[in-house]
């Protein structure tokens, strides 16, 4: 193991340092809830996409993608590709009853639509995933760096998780929105160094890369086979992935949150378009950066010696092949990838914790100043609580492993119960909940009786949960005029109704 280095714990303490102070900018001691929450509305849509960008990149991903692409090829880029095909679905099924009502929480929306249990149920499952995953991306990112830089996994998880909570506590959104921009470039500029650097001193420059990259298989995007226990068939990577990217886009209170936040309906879906277009060429790096990798180590085999397992293989390079500037840079845009994470986690877990719980059902007649007073203490429980349990992720090894399968479970189900809401006028708050409880049955079925891939169980936890649930539906009283009125696509919007989410 290589030792990190003074040069590179300067780059990543200064780096580190650099975005708390840019995040603090932000503090305003007399914010109102809807500064604290929604950067008082105000909010541009390049911005807001980039930040939707870093929210749902983590160091897992920064990570992971680079070693998918070192060790196999480019077929999970077609995961990606259903970003460009759920932006239009966002924008014509769900943006509009988001950008009507004025909402805090896209759950506040369920309430209008079917009633307060089902509001409080999709609120908390939310909490409780978004909680487990901002401290599993915490820790994994921490675990790497440590076993190929030495770097001890606690203070990894405290500088991200400290500094993350301290900005996010005195910027509220916009420091969030505006930090997680600049990560996303920090890690787009990383991801850059390390395909340049790997290939910079390759004999035949890009065209020996290319033919090398090409014989060994690297460069295979598609893989057409109807084997639904293939994990990258196309079928299953592009359906997977059009429930993937629709999901947080529809029902992910940590990414709607910023598309709340926009000073208009036009920059609100010029948000989610440029989201869509970004997203494709930002996983392209992330993938082509790992074939790079593969391309170096090739040639440089014996230069591999003591890499611990795949996963780690770009801090490896970053750290073994780089000056300590260049390498610190790397580590530091691993870290940013994560931070970006954790403070979009915190922020939305925050409002949704004062939002629907505290002001909905304790207090709902406190000023918006109290409102954001109570945010700001949120954020200050829910950074701790995070940064705690990523100190202790080591010890939750079954939970670790198992999050994918149990965010599986929920995934689906939940775009369900928004489908329904939106699409369906004959759907109940029951018929709705009974029907996710048959999806996320369905999905657990699959999983624990079958070998099908991964990305099957998406699109089948949201047709269990839209089929059940409509089924259910025709057995209670139908819904009255004003649960669907304005509420529901082809039922118009009434300008009398009164906006949900409004705290000033």
């Amino acid at each position: 193991m290589r030792q990190f280095g003074l040069v590179r714990y300067i780059v990543v303490v200064v780096y580190l340092v650099v975005i708390a102070v840019i995040g603090s900018a932000f503090y305003k001691k007399q914010s109102t809830s809807k500064d604290y929450f929604l950067g008082g509305r105000a909010m541009s849509w390049l911005p807001v996409a980039i930040s939707i960008l870093a929210a749902d990149m983590s160091a897992i991903t920064v990570m992971g993608c680079p070693a998918w692409g070192f060790r196999h090829n480019l077929e999970l880029l077609v995961v990606a590709c259903g970003y460009p095909l759920a932006a239009p679905i966002v924008i014509y099924v769900f943006l509009p009853f988001y950008t009507k009502l004025n909402l805090y929480t896209a759950y506040e929306y369920l309430e209008r639509r079917f009633d307060l249990r089902v509001r409080l149920v999709t609120s908390l499952l939310f909490q409780a995933l978004r909680g487990v995953h901002v401290a599993i991306v915490i820790y994994a990112p921490a675990l790497v760096i440590n076993l190929v830089t030495g770097l001890p996994v606690w203070a990894c998880v405290l500088l991200m998780g400290l500094f993350t909570t301290l900005y996010t506590l005195l910027g509220g959104m916009k420091a969030v929105i505006w930090t997680s921009v600049i990560q996303f470039f920090t890690v787009m500029l990383g991801m850059g160094l390390v395909f340049v650097s790997s290939l910079s001193h390759l004999q035949g420059g890009l065209a020996a890369a290319y033919r090398t990259a090409l014989d060994a298989g690297r460069l295979r995007l598609f893989n057409f086979s109807t084997d639904p226990r293939d994990l990258t068939s196309f079928w299953a990577c592009f359906l997977g992935g059009l429930v993937l990217a629709l999901a947080p886009l529809a029902t992910d209170q940590a990414i709607l949150q910023r598309l709340f936040t926009t000073k208009s309906v036009k920059d609100c879906r010029q948000s989610v378009i440029a989201q869509a277009v970004l997203v494709i060429p930002a996983n392209l790096l992330l993938y082509l950066a790992g074939t790079a990798l593969f391309v170096f180590y090739r040639y440089n085999s014996a230069h591999l010696k003591g890499l611990p397992l795949d996963d780690a293989v770009m801090p490896f390079f970053a750290v073994h092949e780089l000056s300590g500037v260049l390498s610190g840079l790397i580590v530091a845009a691993i870290l940013a990838a994560s931070m970006a994470v954790m403070s979009a986690g915190i922020n939305s877990l925050t409002t949704a914790t004062t939002v629907d719980f505290y002001q909905r059902v304790f207090r709902p007649d406190e000023t918006p100043q109290h409102y954001a007073a109570v945010g700001r203490i949120g954020t200050v429980c829910w950074g701790l609580g995070m940064t705690l349990l990523a100190l202790f992720a080591g010890r939750l090894g079954a939970l670790v492993l198992a999050y994918n399968k149990v965010a599986s479970f929920i995934v689906g189900p939940l775009l369900g119960i928004f489908l329904l809401a939106t699409m369906m006028a004959r759907a109940t708050a029951s018929g709705s909940l009974f029907g996710a409880g048959m999806g996320a049955l369905a999905v657990a079925g699959v999983s624990l009786g079958t070998e099908w891939s991964f990305f099957c169980q998406g699109p089948i936890g949201v047709i269990v949960t839209l089929a059940f649930g409509y089924m259910a539906s025709l057995f209670t009283s139908p819904p009255p005029g004003e649960k669907v009125r304005g509420l529901v696509i082809g039922h118009g919007q009434s300008e009398e109704a009164p906006v949900v989410g409004e705290g000033d």
